[in-house]
């Protein structure tokens, strides 16, 4: 080894490193101290453009304040005396220092009726002109756009207040200051940042460059988008501070801040180059630094690497002649403590780890055997050349069911089913590693043909290019997936002939699932839709706004008028919602379906998504149509019926009972007895019809339902019964706190009054009745218990028991018409629930009737 060329190396490279260390450090200090600067400069200067913003701000107000008191002032009664308008003009010169281009007085249709100087301008309407026509049109004072005044042939601005008399608008007092000369923007232009840095400002709306430091500027426009990038900021509201380089290319440091009154935007502008001057003095002396400091470096390194590399020359001399053989391997005599001394410790630690790894490799090669014979999964060494089985696993063997010396005398051609040529080719990806993972069949020892999963790749063994091959069975996963796809395929074919719309989306009402009746009734194709959100296109917006009122109402929380609409109420009651909603087609078309939205969730029972289910009721809604028509028509029959059959039954009563008195005992016991039972018969008859007509009325009142108190009904209930009670002798317990539901409170009344007179009426011989009212709470709905100690009903009875005009026992022993518990069964059904019996004949019976629970209705204390 050459160590004169490695000391220069060393040195080289020491210096470049240093050099490069140390420009590294330069640049970061330079970098650091720039940000720095460039924070302190940039508040300074904000908050110097934030204080000339707020004076600037100020003075307009004044400004405008002092015009408006001098607006005041114009004479009403001589509006149209022109000559008196011009000399109040003159005389006011306390505004008019501030205004170059002189002041105005526009008429109502924005035409100058007064000018101070005299410059041609009465008579000509400059309120358009100007900017300023607002001010007559709405009465509220401001300060124009820059725009090109022709009667002073130059660029201007104008400050306007309205006149008023007595809430009306006259017109207005306009003051027109010119951007070249002092105006009421005061010493603004005059201001300087820095040496080279200076002011300006913008106008948003006009785009134009109001005033400038740089009068060339003034009432220029502002540079394209993109040229600027802070200037577009300050444009769109940014206030604050930034660098950028401006039009002209000049990098600066710029602040702006916005003026509330006009709306215009005051930047202050400092080129980096004088802001940054310092720092560059600072890195040229940093850098003079460093390299002296580097060169002192450079010699000291010399000197130490003279002194130190000596050893190790005599040591890579003793080293080399045991690389070529002309000395034996020994260890190297350590010397000296230093480096050099550690570096040859080291190298004979290294012979003796040498050693040591040679003798670890055999006991690995040993190791890595018996890890391939032991490995539980299937494994196969293959010579790619011809297919030759090498080497194989003991899982290879138990799963194949040849032993070791049968596999190793095969070819995989004899297991894998491919053809020869199949097989090599896949061997050749394998071997070049196009792929590493291979779907086979595989053919066991018993001929039963198994599905495989290969994992294959090329291994270099004693010097022979093998491959490795991992063998996983995949059967049975292999019958699960066609399962899965036989499913899938069976989903498919049920979406797609299922007669109603189906749409399944995400938690956010993304639709991912649009099947082909969706699509053939609304006209959209599943691509449209998939992705997009469900109320937005085919739902009516009107009836969705109703909706979230509703819901908001009920739920008592805001209820957005969107996608919300749909699953407010089953994320608040864990409940599918069902609904009618219109429908809206591609083409405009409504038609009214009845939509079934239901929650979806995931294997760890997290919400995953909603399914809507939409069924035409098209034909269902005209069969109710014609259902409540005829229904009207029935019940008016049934009253026209009832009313007419009743006149007849009263009549034949009436004769029957003046023929008996008339007739008296002229007849005999059996005509007494006849007499009596056509007039028993016709009241009967009346009884019936008058039920009957009740029964046909229930839940066609057309009241809208409201909380009913269950105690009152009840109570009212038995209050129409005092004279059967008193009469039977019967008692009735009544549990406290019945339960309020929302109802007909009249029907409610009937249905408990008829279970409590039956109750009473149907009592045992010789056992006086008692009935008991209770009540119980289930998940969704009350249930209320009518029992008794009466005559009880067989299980043949109980069948028939609430169909119309069933009776289960004689007229004779209980009279009755049959339709008292027909129409309790109806009434109950009509409040969204049942009744049903439980009974045991000669002990008595219960009657339960089931009501819903409903919001508002109240909760039993």
């Amino acid at each position: 080894m050459d160590f004169r060329s490695l000391r220069i190396r060393i040195l080289v490279l020491f210096l470049l490193s240093f050099l490069g260390v140390g420009a590294v450090v330069a640049l970061v200090l330079a970098g650091s101290l720039q940000r720095d600067m460039e924070n302190l400069l940039a508040r300074q200067q904000f908050a110097f453009v934030s204080g000339l913003a707020d004076e600037l701000d100020q003075k307009i107000k004044l400004q405008i304040e002092a015009m408006e008191r001098v607006a005041v002032l114009i004479p009403g009664s001589g509006w149209d005396d022109e000559g008196a308008l011009t000399a109040f003009l003159e005389n006011r010169a306390g505004i008019k220092g501030f205004f170059a281009g002189g002041l105005l007085i526009l008429g109502h249709d924005g035409t100058v009726r007064a000018e101070a100087p005299a410059l041609g301008r009465r008579g000509k309407d400059v309120a358009r002109l100007k900017g300023v026509d607002s001010v007559v049109a709405t009465g509220r004072s401001l300060v124009s756009e820059p725009y090109f005044d022709p009667a002073l042939d130059q660029p201007a601005v104008a400050m306007a207040v309205p006149i008023r008399r007595g809430g009306k608008i006259l017109g207005a007092l306009v003051g027109t200051a010119t951007l070249a000369q002092s105006n009421f923007l005061g010493r603004l232009v005059e201001q300087k940042v820095g040496e080279t840095g200076g002011l300006y400002m913008v106008s948003p709306k006009s785009g134009l460059i109001v005033v400038s430091t740089n009068k060339e500027r003034t009432f220029k426009s502002l540079p394209g988008r993109g040229v600027n990038a802070m200037l577009d900021r300050y444009v769109d509201g940014y206030e604050g501070s930034g660098v950028t380089v401006s039009s002209l290319g000049i990098e600066e440091l710029t602040s702006a801040r916005r003026i509330a009154s006009t709306g215009w935007v005051l930047v202050a502008r400092l080129p980096t180059a004088e802001a940054f001057e310092p720092i560059t003095g600072i890195n040229s002396r940093l850098i003079a630094a460093l390299a002296g400091l580097g060169l002192v470096s450079l010699g000291l390194l010399w000197l130490v690497l003279r002194a130190a590399l000596s050893p190790l020359h005599r040591a890579t001399g003793r080293i080399q002649a045991m690389v070529d053989g002309s000395a034996p391997l020994e260890a190297l005599e350590v010397s000296r403590a230093d480096e050099v001394g550690r570096m040859i410790g080291a190298f004979n630690a290294l012979q003796a780890k040498v050693a040591a790894a040679e003798a670890a490799l055999r006991e690995r090669e040993a190791l890595y055997h018996a890890l391939f014979r032991g490995c539980k999964a299937v494994e196969l060494l293959i010579d790619p050349a011809d297919g030759r089985i090498i080497d194989a696993n003991h899982a290879a063997e138990t799963y194949y069911g040849w032993s070791h010396d049968q596999l190793v005398s095969m070819r995989i051609s004899e297991i894998n089913i491919l053809d020869k040529a199949a097989i090599a080719e896949e061997m050749r990806k394998a071997k070049a590693e196009e792929r590493d993972h291979f779907d086979f069949r595989h053919r066991v020892a018993s001929g039963e043909i198994r599905d495989v999963e290969v994992w294959s790749g090329p291994v270099r063994v004693t010097g022979r290019q093998l491959l490795y091959s991992i063998v996983h069975d995949v059967t049975a996963r292999r019958q699960a997936e066609h399962e899965v796809r036989s499913l899938l395929a069976f989903r498919r074919a049920v979406l797609d002939g299922a007669g109603s719309s189906i749409i399944a989306t995400a938690t956010d009402g993304t639709i991912l699932l649009f099947n082909p009746t969706a699509e053939r009734w609304l006209g959209y194709g599943a691509d449209e839709m998939i992705g997009r959100s469900s109320p937005g296109i085919f739902h009516d917006p009107g009836e969705v706004a109703r909706r979230a009122t509703q819901l908001s109402e009920e739920l008592g929380r805001p209820v957005e008028a969107g996608f919300e609409c749909f699953v407010a109420k089953i994320l608040a009651t864990g409940k599918p919602d069902s609904g009618e909603w219109t429908y809206v087609r591609k083409d405009g078309g409504r038609f009214r379906v009845l939509l079934t939205v239901t929650a979806l969730y995931d294997d760890g029972g997290e919400l995953s998504g909603f399914l809507g289910i939409a069924q035409d009721i098209a034909a269902r809604l005209s069969v109710e149509k014609e259902l409540k028509r005829s229904n009207a028509e029935l019940e008016h029959f049934a009253y026209v019926a009832s009313h007419d059959l009743r006149q007849p039954l009263r009549m034949v009563s009436s004769y029957i009972t003046l023929l008996q008195r008339r007739l008296g005992d002229l007849l005999d016991d059996d005509c007494q007895e006849f007499i009596g039972f056509a007039v028993d018969g016709a009241k009967r008859m009346d009884h019936m019809i008058t039920d009957l007509l009740e029964y046909s009325r229930i839940g066609r009142s057309g009241a809208v339902p409201e909380p009913v108190d269950l105690d009152e009904v009840v109570r009212l209930s038995l209050a129409n019964l005092g004279a059967l009670l008193q009469e039977h002798g019967a008692t009735v317990r009544v549990a406290e706190g019945l339960p309020a539901v929302m109802g007909n409170a009249v029907e409610l009344e009937r249905l408990f009054q008829n279970l409590i007179s039956n109750a009473v009426k149907f009592q045992a011989a010789g056992r006086p009745p008692r009935v008991e009212v209770t009540w119980s709470a289930a998940p969704d709905e009350w249930i209320i218990s009518v029992r008794d100690n009466g005559i009880g009903i067989d299980t043949s009875g109980q069948v028939r028991l609430f169909q119309i005009f069933q009776r289960l026992v004689g007229q004779d022993e209980y009279p009755g018409t049959g339709i008292g518990l027909a129409s309790c069964r109806k009434i109950a059904e009509h409040h969204g629930g049942r009744i049903w019996l439980e009974s045991t004949p000669g002990e008595g019976s219960v009657f339960r009737v089931a009501l819903p629970l409903s919001e508002g209705a109240g909760v039993p204390a």
